[in-house]
């Protein structure tokens, strides 16, 4: 491995392990809350739907799924095949981002506004922060467009750090989806 290619590794796993970080901050101070709440949601908060979280996680799971194909054509210099399942994971993500959206929407129509309370606040709080990270995963992969033209060591390696950090997406989410909505 080139010295370029190691700093790019390392940088990638300093900003995953610092993202981590944030996130199990966040976790940690859900849990803290909703193991002292007398009841869940709290009392006078409307129960939030499953059906759009549920489907923010088919989006992400799938968006995930075409990303690694991506790292293994680019692997076997199968670019053409590889853009197609970018595009592909990129339409995904933006799929996840709608139906957060839509989620928000759902919250605001129920009366859960981020002035709320604690609940409200830490349910918009924790999808706002991984929204924004989604945001940043999308400028990625638009990144990875730009770039992904006839193999280099340099190409597959980006293509890895794209995906390591689309993949740490998928699992906060999944975490998020299976703390916050599902138990």
């Amino acid at each position: 491995m080139k010295r370029s290619e190691l700093q790019n590794n390392l940088a990638m796993t300093i900003a995953l392990i610092s993202a981590a970080m944030l996130f199990v901050t966040l976790f940690m101070g859900y849990a803290v809350y909703r193991s002292s709440a007398e009841a869940w949601p709290p009392v006078g908060m409307a129960h939030v739907s499953l059906t759009l979280p549920f489907l923010s996680t088919i989006f992400i799971a799938v968006s995930s799924w075409f990303c690694f194909q991506v790292k293994n054509l680019v692997a076997i210099n199968d670019l053409k095949r590889a853009n197609r399942n970018l595009n592909l994971t990129m339409l995904m993500g933006v799929g996840f981002m709608i139906s957060q959206s839509f989620l928000w929407l759902q919250l605001k129509e129920s009366g859960i506004y981020v002035t709320s309370g604690i609940f409200a606040s830490v349910m918009y709080g924790f999808t706002w922060i991984h929204a924004v990270h989604v945001i940043g995963g999308l400028l990625a992969l638009v990144y990875l467009k730009i770039v992904l033209r006839p193999k280099t060591n340099e190409l597959l390696q980006k293509t890895i750090n794209v995906e390591r950090f689309w993949h740490f997406l998928g699992i906060v989410w999944f975490a998020m989806f299976m703390g916050m909505f599902v138990f």
